[in-house]
């Protein structure tokens, strides 16, 4: 697996610009972490079966170590959340649990394109990992969400 998104992130790097460009999260998604063994990097663009299947044509995909990462994310992800358009967000004991904001979309050209960004810092799997995903394309909220909280 760990083979499959070293690929995925070195096939992205001839993306010419996240698409999380303009938001405070693209620091996390562009901050150099890739070296970090503790943490997981994918991009995905094009014209993936998965990507097509969900109605997303751009997505990418950030998990580390919780105590590491958190405070580091957290802050850039209020900053865009407070231009969101819609959110969800919860707590559990004052820290931020899961978050869930529809972004204003782009456009290009005629062409309506939605974005999110998805967050949770918690247990998973017993695992205490941080995940941050950036999510665009024709999706509703209601199936970007579904998409997050299935991975």
């Amino acid at each position: 697996m760990k083979r499959l998104l070293l690929f995925m992130v070195i096939s992205a790097l001839s993306v010419s610009l996240s698409a999380a460009t303009g938001l405070r999260v693209d620091k996390i998604f562009n901050g150099g972490y890739e070296s970090d063994s503790e943490v997981e990097l994918m991009i995905m663009s094009g014209d993936s079966s998965f990507l097509k299947s969900n109605g997303v044509s751009f997505m990418q995909l950030f998990k580390g170590p919780s105590a590491k990462y958190a405070s580091k994310i957290v802050p850039l992800l209020k900053a865009d959340g407070s231009k969101a358009i819609g959110q969800k967000v919860t707590y559990d004991k004052g820290r931020l649990h899961y978050a869930f904001y529809s972004l204003p979309p782009k456009t290009a050209g005629k062409v309506k394109i939605n974005r999110y960004i998805c967050y949770l810092d918690g247990p998973k799997n017993q695992l205490r990992n941080v995940m941050l995903l950036y999510i665009e394309g024709p999706i509703t909220p209601d199936k970007a969400n579904r998409l997050f909280k299935s991975m």
